[in-house]
């Protein structure tokens, strides 16, 4: 019989999570966990944003689980002297985390000649794709932007260059499709992904730490699924090594027109939003 245990949970102003945290620890808690409120969005500071640090959010939804649910005038005594809203306690069975992560991972169909899957996935002829540090699986809409563009433009023998390649997913997928490809990234351990990938897949992929300023050739199609403000720094380079079309992702919605400024001088093929992020298809020079 699977174990369960008894989750309550509780929205607090945020100097009460320390002192109610406390009082429920010293009642049995086994874990807490902070969330947000419904309808409460938390504001993170990025490494190219000025000024003062976003403020936390002012209320918390602190969650706790017991082994055996204390009594409630115990709880109650846990948030004397604090206001609070929508207590509420569940029963809440054990789960297998691994296992429900992987039946969640859907695999990713981009069109009848592309497919990404992960390993656990029986799909003829998908690329696979091992989720793990390095970002791109193909779930989030910023690399299925990529993805559709990939397959837009691939051409068998043309090549491609991936700027920021992360798990390798685009450079791979280039090559699934014919290309001659190439994925760049400043960060060893993504290029450390991206070749045990192209590995796996049995792809020939040449992936490696050279910054785009060390870039010497031009590429038939240049992909890069970075946030807006390095799109807008690397727009010189990502344009030099460009010898036709430019897919961009990555960019939030607010701050896509300083991607648009930036690239400017190029044709524009494709701009589309989708949840709150938007992709930019460019022509070649």
């Amino acid at each position: 019989m699977a174990r369960s245990w008894h989750a309550y949970a509780v929205t607090l102003p945020r100097p009460a999570v320390v002192p109610v945290s406390r009082a429920l620890l010293a009642l049995g808690a086994t874990g807490l966990q902070e969330d947000l409120p419904a309808g409460v969005t938390a504001k993170f500071r990025q490494p190219w944003d000025t000024g003062p640090q976003p403020r936390a959010p002012k209320r918390v939804r602190l969650r706790a689980w017991f082994d055996e649910r204390p009594a409630d005038e115990a709880v109650a005594n846990a948030l004397t002297g604090w206001t609070f809203e929508d207590p509420e306690w569940i029963v809440q069975a054990e789960e297998d985390w691994e296992e429900d992560w992987k039946r969640n991972f859907r695999p990713v169909v981009i069109s009848e000649r592309l497919t990404v899957a992960a390993p656990w996935h029986a799909v003829p002829d998908a690329l696979v794709i091992e989720p793990g540090n390095a970002f791109g699986t193909g779930e989030h809409p910023t690399t299925r932007a990529c993805l559709r563009a990939v397959d837009r433009f691939a051409q068998p023998g043309r090549t491609l260059l991936d700027v920021g390649c992360g798990s390798g997913i685009l450079a791979l997928a280039g090559a699934k499709l014919g290309m001659i490809a190439r994925g760049v990234d400043i960060d060893p351990d993504a290029v450390t992904s991206a070749l045990a990938a192209a590995r796996a897949n049995g792809l020939d992929v040449a992936f490696d730490t050279t910054p785009i300023e060390g870039v010497t050739r031009t590429y038939d199609l240049v992909v890069a699924n970075l946030f807006a403000e390095v799109l807008v720094a690397l727009a010189p380079e990502i344009l030099r090594v460009s010898a036709g079309p430019i897919a961009l992702a990555g960019i939030l919605a607010d701050r896509a027109d300083r991607v648009r400024a930036a690239y400017a001088a190029r044709p524009v093929l494709d701009d589309t939003t989708d949840e709150g992020w938007v992709s930019l298809w460019y022509g070649g020079p």
